[in-house]
């Protein structure tokens, strides 16, 4: 269990089930089981190697008959009577918005999101937000040189960001963590880059300079009132 994998498990209470979407290895489910969690145990992948790797994982942990396993694109085969944590990590968020928008029962408040994208994750913020999702937590954590996004979601609520927290993440959550700062920096730097290279293009689509502009000038505010937070 690497660090990322550890801090996703540390978000999972005891409950009636979780599922595990994309398990890849299933060290997650495992690790589960190990541990003691009390509830169903599901992983699904839509790939049948993975899925025969999770299932070699939970036979050498001994404990195969804890996991049950779903060979299935995102949460098509898994019964949402059976679980209360959704466990979507380590792919795009595009990819998990596709897998939720097929999963139109996960619009219950009774279950827990947790989210960990890989790319784009301010796609899968808007889509929350879009859809009446409430973000209850935002986590950074730090595995090899990568800083990793973590945050879980409930529906049925009102989440407001503006167009840089789609990015970072709720200002007043993330900024707590302590690997926030260099976060918000390679942000910058991100979108740094982004203006100038369209300036030196010349063209760009209609609005795409301005939009940038004004999401650099957000994580800009943010770093200005995280300086001076550490000045007082």
């Amino acid at each position: 269990m690497n660090n990322r994998l550890e801090r996703i498990l540390s978000y999972i209470k005891d409950g009636t089930g979780v599922i595990d979407v994309g398990t890849d290895h299933g060290l997650l489910p495992a690790a589960l089981a190990c541990r003691g969690y009390a509830g169903n145990i599901l992983a699904s992948d839509i790939r049948s190697g993975p899925l025969e790797a999770a299932v070699r994982t939970a036979k050498a942990a001994g404990v195969d008959g804890r996991v049950r396993f779903l060979l299935c694109d995102g949460l098509d085969l898994c019964p949402p009577e059976d679980v209360d944590t959704i466990v979507i990590a380590g792919m795009g968020g595009d990819t998990i918005c596709g897998i939720l928008d097929r999963a139109e029962w996960c619009m219950d408040r009774r279950y827990t999101l947790i989210l960990q994208p890989m790319t784009r994750p301010e796609v899968l913020r808007y889509w929350l937000v879009y859809n009446e999702f409430a973000i209850t937590a935002e986590d950074l954590v730090e595995d090899g040189k990568e800083i990793y996004q973590i945050f879980t979601a409930r529906f049925g609520g009102v989440t407001r960001l503006s167009d840089g927290e789609l990015f970072t993440g709720n200002y007043a959550a993330v900024r707590k963590n302590p690997l926030f700062p260099a976060f918000l920096q390679s942000q910058i730097r991100r979108f740094e880059k982004a203006k100038a290279g369209l300036s030196e293009a010349g063209h760009a689509p209609a609005g795409r300079l301005e939009l940038i502009e004004t999401i650099l000038d957000q994580l800009k505010e943010m770093e200005n009132y995280e300086n001076r937070s550490r000045d007082l």
